[in-house]
């Protein structure tokens, strides 16, 4: 019920390219590290994880198994 209602507004803000915890832009965001070729993974101030697409220009979050890659990524 709650996730129905949230739902819209957290797409509404990463359209707006803006974290869906605390707003702050992502286009400021730290850049952590490259996922894919397309892809790279950011974290807000507020350490919330996101995925940025560089073909479509979207940002979307970042699920634990994307984040579990970087980090494998990191030890090799």
């Amino acid at each position: 019920m709650l996730k129905r209602i949230l739902h819209p507004f957290q797409d509404v803000l990463l359209q707006r390219k803006l974290c869906v915890g605390c707003t702050f832009p992502l286009d400021k965001a730290n850049r952590i590290g490259i996922l894919t070729k397309n892809s790279d993974l950011v974290e807000c101030k507020c350490k919330r994880r996101y995925v940025f697409d560089r073909k479509l220009g979207q940002y979307r979050r970042a699920s634990l198994q994307e984040e579990q890659q970087y980090l494998k990524n990191l030890k090799k």
